[in-house]
């Protein structure tokens, strides 16, 4: 059996999370108060200021490093361990900056970077969730002016059947623009080849990630996958099996700073992808974000570059924000993927959670309006998607781990019920030799959709799919499943678009198989 791919978190959690965790904002000038007597207290100039280490290991109160001059402090970052980087000129306006760092004491995870100017009063430059990795380096990339940042983008971590050991990061390149250090790797593709050649110089799996999406983001998907197949068998495989689902996930590789950079606050959640969105061969982010303070609603805004800046167009959509069981924010709407059309441009698919259940929706992005497609085979194909995922959302969930009442119990089945009802007559088009029981299926979600046919009459669509059943052994709502090539094939009849038939291929190419 094919060991079940690690799932990577959603978008619509992780970012929103991450942005709570992250807004560190610049402390109005206060008088220090008294705390707690700290196992160490130790002290450290930069510039006209002292830098003031409260260090009691991995036990409570945290450990706290804080910023002040005389008796007015401007910062302070807390975590399970805390240090101070380092203290340098590296914007070049003469003044120093400080990078403190934070630690929350996992087994290798999370590091949390601030950098400081220390001007009267500082200013906070950065703040970077680092994951795995304990610093930021200091480089000097394009020769000229302020100094680059160079940190990690984990995003790969325990993906695609790997364990943490095996997992690798990406660079992350800071650049010093407008005032402030924004992610901007997508700028140094020397640097991003030359980092991904000795990463992988003796080859194991994270390298060769590391490699091949290097490649994708470089040299486009056609380049990576030259490169893949010339690679020996067993990473051969696992790049064709997991090609498409990674060239996806490098949607918003290098944009996520965009909103940043268009004017939004630094510290604004936000959650996209990257596509071609307006016209053939141009990059833009469709985003998500909440500005810090605003409870209840974020907006749907396209990113795009014009000329050296990023430009941020009219709110497409407000975005219901809601809570999930633990209290945290949770988006209702967020971009699932890119697909790209014949012609070049590319749509998306919307995952749609206002209405209680989930919906996916095929869209055309414009820089200003956002209209859903309907004669469409890519919303037709979304359709099939909805059932089948309806299906499955319904039928797992009455392995949650809740008490339930008699009433509640009938109506979790009513519900399984009538997705069941809605799903069925889709087994009409459906191929395969075998039984597809579709009140068993507990796990469906894909992670690329590719059109590999759209003409006006006919169309293909290709889907990286897991697909899971439920049996008398399951007691969690976590449906284990295994991977499968989705097959759609459409045609266009006077009523509009139809699918003719769809199949379902296990796919190959794990790194582990017994």
């Amino acid at each position: 059996m094919t060991q079940p791919r690690t799932p990577r978190t959603r978008p619509g959690t992780l970012p929103f999370l991450l942005a709570a965790a992250l807004s560190l904002p610049l402390a109005a000038p206060a008088a220090a108060q008294p705390a707690a007597t700290p196992t160490k207290v130790s002290s450290r100039t930069c510039g006209a200021y002292t830098l003031t280490l409260r260090e009691n290991g991995f036990e409570e109160p945290a450990d706290r490093v804080t910023l002040s001059r005389g008796a007015t402090s401007y910062a302070t970052v807390e975590d399970t361990m805390v240090s101070v980087d380092w203290c340098r000129d590296v914007t070049g306006d003469g003044v120093p900056e400080v990078l403190l760092a934070g630690f929350s004491g996992g087994a290798h995870c999370c590091f949390t970077h601030t950098l400081y100017s220390l001007t009267s009063p500082p200013r906070r430059l950065l703040t970077a969730f680092s994951a795995h990795s304990s610093g930021l380096d200091v480089r000097q990339l394009d020769g000229r002016g302020p100094l680059e940042l160079v940190g990690s983008d984990w995003r790969f971590a325990y993906g695609y059947g790997m364990s943490f050991a095996e997992s690798a990061p990406l660079p992350a390149v800071y650049s010093f623009l407008n005032g402030q250090y924004v992610e901007n790797t997508r700028a140094f593709p020397g640097f991003m080849q030359t980092y991904a050649r000795g990463m992988n110089a003796d080859p194991f799996s994270g390298g060769v990630l590391v490699e091949y999406a290097t490649r994708a983001v470089t040299q486009g998907a056609a380049g990576a996958d030259t490169w893949a197949a010339a690679q020996p068998a067993p990473f051969r495989a696992w790049l064709a099996n997991y090609g498409p689902d990674i060239r996806q996930d490098l949607s918003d590789f290098g944009l996520r700073d965009w909103p940043t950079r268009a004017g939004l606050n630094a510290d604004s959640a936000r959650s996209g992808i990257g596509g071609a969105f307006t016209a053939p061969g141009t990059r833009a982010y469709l985003a998500v974000t909440q500005e810090p303070g605003v409870t209840g609603a974020a907006t749907l805004r396209l990113f795009q570059p014009r000329g050296a800046d990023i430009t941020a167009g009219p709110t497409l959509l407000t975005v219901p924000v809601t809570r999930d069981t633990y209290g945290q924010p949770t988006l209702t709407v967020w971009p699932a993927v890119t697909v790209r059309r014949a012609g070049g441009r590319d749509d998306t698919l919307l995952r749609d959670a206002r209405s209680g259940s989930v919906r996916y929706a095929a869209y055309r992005v414009g820089s200003a309006a956002l209209t859903e497609l309907r004669d469409d085979p890519l919303a037709v194909t979304a359709a099939l998607l909805n059932d089948l995922s309806s299906v499955a959302g319904h039928v797992a969930s009455q392995y949650r781990s809740v008490p339930r009442t008699t009433a509640q119990t009938a109506e979790v089945q009513r519900r399984i019920d009538a997705a069941v009802t809605r799903a069925r007559p889709w087994l009409g088009t459906r191929r395969g030799p075998t039984d597809f029981p579709l009140g068993r299926l507990g796990n469906f979600t894909f992670g690329s959709v590719t059109l590999t046919q759209d003409s006006p009459v006919q169309a293909q669509a290709v889907i990286t799919t897991t697909v899971g059943f439920t049996d008398d052994r399951t007691d969690s709502e976590y449906v284990s499943g295994e991977r499968h090539t989705l097959t759609v094939n459409l045609d266009r009849a006077a009523t509009g678009w139809q699918v003719t038939d769809w199949t379902l291929k296990p796919r190959t190419g794990e790194l582990y198989e017994e």
